[in-house]
């Protein structure tokens, strides 16, 4: 059996792409872990908009109902119906 001596270059091939492989696990994994934070904090926000959204078409439903806009206007503006005296209570 005959030793070669001089540069294994098998083991430093094999050696580089084991780096090379880790290096772009390492990346994807850091990468991942951005997209998953990014992906948290967007559905935190899109909860709070629904969230809103919800409140905004409860209003609007109450502002298409006559007896809401009324009770709006008499007791917001202070406007009264043809006839009536509106009352306005004294502020200390």
């Amino acid at each position: 059996m005959r030793k070669r001596k001089g540069f294994n270059w098998f083991a430093f091939i094999m050696i580089a792409m084991v780096v090379y492989f880790s290096t772009v696990l390492i990346s994807q994994q850091v990468h991942l872990a951005h997209v998953s934070e990014s992906q948290r904090i967007a559905d935190k926000r899109l909860e709070k908009a629904r969230a809103t959204n919800e409140k905004l078409r409860r209003e609007l439903a109450e502002l298409q109902d006559i007896d809401n806009i009324e009770r709006l206007a008499r007791e917001d503006l202070g406007l009264a119906k043809e006839g009536e005296m509106p009352y306005q209570p004294s502020r200390p």
